[in-house]
C-alpha cells in the first residue's frame, strides 16, 4: 500500500468495442540481480504458456481434492472450490506451516498483523482439509508442529514459518491443546499408523504439559490468555480445548500401548468436563460463563463490583496491584466450543441449547446481521465475523436445526468479496468485507459447515 511509481502503455488505433491484451511480467528478488535472474526465467516462456501451466496446476490440485458435496447449489460449490484454493495458497510449500492470512499491510494499520501460524487456526484448517480429502497438507503441517514445540511440551501463541517463536504476549493454553486434538482428527481420517508413531513423542510431551497445567481448586486449566488473545483467566473455551486435547492424547496413548498414561489423561479430561458443567454455568444468563478468575484493570474491577460481581485485589511479587473477578459473565461465541468442536457436552444438552440461543439473541448484529464475537467487542468497532456466524451454523447442524444453519451459511456467502474470498469481518453498518482478506479460518469454517450438512444428509435431501 505504498506505491511509488507507475507504468504507462499507449495503444494506437483501438476501435470502439475492440479488446487489446498484453502480458506484463513481474519478478521479485532479495537483490536487483536476483530479480533480474527471475525475470530472465519468466521471459523465457510465453505468457500463454505460463497461464496454461498455472491453470493445469490448479485443476490438478482440485481434482486431487474431494469435490463439493453432491446436491449443494452452484454458489456453494464455487465458494467451496475457492476455499480449497485459499488453503493451498496459505500453506507454506517448504515448511508445511499454515498462514492465518496474507500480510498486505506492512504498517499493521488495516489488518493487525496476521502473517503467522497459530495452532488454534490451524487445527480448524487441517480438519477442513481432511474433510476435503487434502490430508497430505494436514500431515505436512503436523510434521511442522514438531519444530515449534517447546522443550516443556507446550506450544506457544504463534510462530514464524520456520517454527521459531513470533511476538507473543503470554501462554495461550488452547493453542497446544488444539494441535493435539487436530492430530487425532487427521489420524481418524487416515488411520495412518506411521503418522501416529511419528507424532507420539510430541503428543506425550504435550499431554504431560497440559496435565500439569491444572488449577487444583477449580479443576480447570490455570489462567492463560483466551483464544482472542485479549484477557487472562480460566476460560471456558480454553478448558474445552484442553479437555479435547487430553482426550486425543489418551486415544493415541491407547493406540501406542501406553494404557497407564492414557487412563491418567482421560481422568484429568473428565475432571475438566465436570468442572465446566458445575462451575462455569451461569443460570442467571442462561449461558456458560466465559470463564473464571478473570484478570482486569482497576476501572473494570470497580465497575464490576458496582454491579455485584465479586472479586479480589492483591499484590504480586513485584508489588504491583492486581485485580481479579471471580467470574466473567460476558456471552461469547467461543462458548459453543464446549460442544463444537470439542464435544465436552453434547449439542442437545440443555446448557448448550440455552447458550446457543443466548448467543444468537445477544450477538446478532442489528440490520446487517451476522454474529459478533462477544457482547462488548470493541475490536474494529464490534463487527460481525464470518467464522463466528459459521460457528453458530455448525452448532445448529449438530442440533438438527438445518434451516437455521443454512440461513447462517448463506449470510457468509453473501459477504464474500467480488473475487469470492471470505474476509475476517463484515462492516457492521454496510455489510462490506472488513479487515483482513482472506482469513483462512473463515474458509475452514465454511468447508466444515458444508461438510457437516453433507454428513447430516442435508444436501442429499434426507433432512
Amino acid at each position: 500500500m505504498q506505491p511509488d511509481g507507475s507504468l504507462v502503455w499507449h495503444f494506437a488505433d483501438v476501435a470502439p468495442g475492440e479488446t487489446v491484451s498484453m502480458p506484463v511480467y513481474i519478478a521479485a528478488g532479495a537483490t536487483q540481480s536476483e530479480a533480474l535472474e527471475v525475470m530472465a526465467v519468466a521471459k523465457a516462456k510465453r505468457a500463454e504458456d505460463w497461464r496454461a501451466e498455472t491453470e493445469a496446476y490448479w485443476h490438478a490440485y482440485l481434482k486431487a481434492a474431494g469435490p463439493c458435496p453432491a446436491g449443494a447449489d452452484a454458489e456453494i460449490a464455487e465458494a467451496y472450490e475457492r476455499s480449497l484454493l485459499t488453503f493451498r495458497l496459505m500453506a507454506d510449500k517448504e515448511t508445511g506451516s499454515l498462514l492465518a492470512a496474507p500480510e498486505p499491510d506492512e504498517t499493521f494499520s488495516r489488518c493487525g498483523g496476521y502473517a503467522y501460524c497459530w495452532g488454534r487456526d490451524a487445527a480448524f484448517i487441517t480438519t477442513a482439509l481432511n474433510k476435503a480429502g487434502l490430508t497430505g497438507v494436514s500431515e505436512k503441517f503436523y510434521d511442522w508442529t514438531l519444530t515449534a514445540q517447546e522443550p516443556d511440551g507446550s506450544w506457544q501463541q504463534r510462530h514464524y514459518h520456520d517454527g521459531s517463536l513470533a511476538p507473543s504476549w503470554g501462554l495461550q493454553i488452547d493453542e497446544g491443546a488444539s494441535i493435539l486434538w487436530g492430530m487425532w482428527q487427521l489420524y481418524e481420517q487416515t488411520g495412518d499408523r506411521g503418522f501416529a508413531e511419528r507424532m507420539w513423542p510430541a503428543i506425550s510431551r504435550g499431554a504431560v504439559f497440559l496435565a500439569s497445567f491444572i488449577d487444583e481448586k477449580t479443576g480447570l486449566p490455570l489462567p492463560s490468555m483466551d483464544l482472542w488473545e485479549e484477557r487472562k483467566g480460566e476460560h471456558t473455551y480454553s478448558a474445552s480445548a484442553v479437555c479435547g486435547g487430553l482426550r486425543a492424547a489418551a486415544a493415541f496413548g491407547r493406540l501406542m500401548g501406553h494404557e497407564v498414561s492414557a487412563a491418567h489423561w482421560e481422568k484429568i479430561a473428565a475432571g475438566i468436563a465436570s468442572a465446566i458443567a458445575s462451575r462455569c454455568w451461569n443460570e442467571a444468563e442462561g449461558s456458560f460463563y466465559r470463564g473464571l478468575h478473570l484478570s482486569v484493570d482497576a476501572g473494570r474491577f470497580a465497575s464490576a463490583a458496582a454491579l455485584g460481581v465479586s472479586g479480589a485485589a492483591s499484590r504480586d511479587a513485584k508489588g504491583y496491584e492486581r485485580f481479579t473477578l471471580d467470574v466473567d459473565p460476558i456471552v461469547d461465541i467461543s462458548l459453543l466450543g464446549v460442544s463444537v468442536p470439542f464435544a465436552v457436552l453434547p449439542a442437545d444438552h440443555d446448557y448448550m441449547r440455552r447458550t446457543a440461543d443466548a448467543i444468537e439473541r445477544k450477538l446478532t448484529v442489528p440490520g446487517v446481521g451476522g454474529i459478533k464475537r462477544y457482547e462488548d467487542d470493541g475490536y474494529i468497532g464490534g463487527n460481525p465475523w464470518i467464522l463466528t456466524t459459521l460457528w453458530l451454523a455448525q452448532y445448529r447442524v449438530q442440533n438438527g436445526q438445518f434451516a437455521k444453519a443454512r440461513e447462517l451459511l448463506q449470510w457468509a456467502l453473501d459477504h464474500r468479496t467480488e473475487t469470492g474470498l471470505l474476509p475476517e469481518q463484515a462492516d457492521r453498518d454496510t455489510g462490506a468485507p472488513a479487515w483482513i482478506v482472506p482469513l483462512t479460518w473463515s474458509h475452514a469454517m465454511f468447508v466444515l459447515t458444508v461438510s457437516m450438512l453433507a454428513e447430516a444428509g442435508y444436501w442429499s435431501g434426507n433432512r
